[in-house]
């Protein structure tokens, strides 16, 4: 069994143990969907990165069928919100699910502004709570006028920004996706498909911040959607209509009822 730990915020007792434990331990595994009239995409592929996370992170299995009952419920009382589903262990073997609901992200109006730092996110593949990097250099990124931060290696191969996977689009209109450890995220999987039926060519391979300038524009895909990106460090892609065919993609992909 796990210890009983006592922990005061501000001289405030918080009695929920488990969200106790979660806050110290910092050790567990979410994903993120935006929900809208009580509907979501990529549903499945939501559910089936839980499962494999937690068995990697954990050597268990989990519940999807009780997972979506945790998504159903919030949804009710937030058809139109973003949610996020942490799910993690207090004592080995028994899993938790915390939800939490927030108003509902539109994407940015604007192409997002990229600073490139030196950071590569530990077990890049799996979607953790192990978030410290991706805030630190975020809000470093804000600080000196820019969106976000565009993590690199330290010999500048490209993997994702703080919060979202990148492309580039060639100039024959290919889509290119980085091939650096990153996450596989749910939008990348959903337009990758979409984007094979509707047509378009797309290919994987490594991307160096010496070869931004070489493409016609570049693009970030997450929960919230397609959104160009305007700026690479000094790199500006003037031009985001490249962009446009890929974000209507992605915009038709259907929903699926939770």
């Amino acid at each position: 069994m796990t210890e009983s730990v006592s922990v005061r915020v501000d001289g405030v007792e918080i009695p929920d143990e488990p969200l106790s434990q979660l806050a110290l331990a910092n050790y567990g595994h979410f994903t993120a969907m935006q929900i809208r009239a009580g509907r979501v995409r990529g549903l499945s592929l939501h559910l089936s990165r839980l499962k494999s996370a937690h068995a990697e992170l954990y050597g268990t299995d989990i519940d999807t069928a009780q997972i979506l009952e945790r998504i159903r419920e919030a949804a009710e009382d937030a058809p139109d919100s973003y949610l996020r589903i942490t799910v993690f262990e207090s004592d080995p073997g028994k899993v938790r699910v915390m939800t939490a609901v927030r108003p509902a992200v539109e994407p940015a109006a604007e192409g997002v502004r990229l600073l490139p730092v030196v950071y590569q996110r530990p077990v890049a593949h799996i979607k953790h709570v192990g978030s410290f990097g991706q805030l630190y250099f975020g809000r470093l990124a804000r600080r000196r006028g820019f969106d976000d931060a565009l993590l690199t290696t330290a010999g500048g191969g490209i993997s994702e920004t703080t919060t979202a996977n990148i492309a580039f689009i060639d100039e024959d209109g290919t889509l290119v996706w980085q091939s650096a450890p990153s996450l596989y995220g749910i939008t990348w999987q959903i337009l990758e498909t979409a984007l094979a039926e509707a047509g378009f060519k797309t290919r994987r391979r490594p991307v160096t911040l010496n070869d931004v300038s070489s493409f016609s524009g570049a693009l970030v895909t997450n929960s919230v959607g397609v959104v160009s990106v305007s700026r690479i460090g000094s790199v500006i892609y003037n031009d985001d209509a490249p962009v446009h065919p890929i974000a209507a993609v992605y915009d038709s992909s259907p929903w699926d009822c939770i």
